[in-house]
């Protein structure tokens, strides 16, 4: 006879949980960033030690439509690329290119300078430097 085990049921959940998560990890994790991409912002957030470093992609984009803010600890980038004046007599073929708003919102550590953050925009790329806050170290002696 077997003994009643009350985690029973909650280990075969877990196991499906580690198995759905491995599932989501090989498919659905490579088509989100495809969707990211297409969406026309991908980034890049690199922790240098002293600073975050955030590089973004924004081709064609004019740098004065580019906007950039802090807001509830978020750093927030947005582009906005205005569509060019259609003409009637143009038969196009293919239409990829988008028009419109682009949006990333990064989260922050609470650590950081907000007052010394720093963005340059060179070709299509934008990068943003993000000083880290310089903490006191409190040194324990062991006793």
């Amino acid at each position: 006879m077997r003994t009643f085990d009350p985690f029973d049921e909650v280990r075969r959940l877990q196991e499906r949980m580690v198995r759905l998560l491995d599932e989501f990890d090989r498919f659905a994790a490579p088509a989100a960033e495809k969707l990211i991409e297409r969406l026309g912002m991908p980034v890049d957030v690199i922790d240098e030690g002293d600073k975050f470093r955030i590089v973004a992609d924004l081709p064609g984009f004019d740098k004065n439509d580019i906007e950039i803010y802090i807001e509830d600890g978020d750093l927030v980038i947005k582009a906005v690329r205005k569509e060019e004046k259609e003409e009637k007599d143009r038969n196009f073929l293919r239409r990829e290119r988008s028009f419109g708003e682009v949006y990333r919102r990064i989260s922050l550590p609470a650590d950081v300078q907000e007052d010394r953050i720093r963005a340059r925009y060179n070709n299509g790329v934008l990068e943003i430097e993000v000083p880290k806050t310089q903490r006191d170290r409190k040194i324990i002696r062991i006793e």
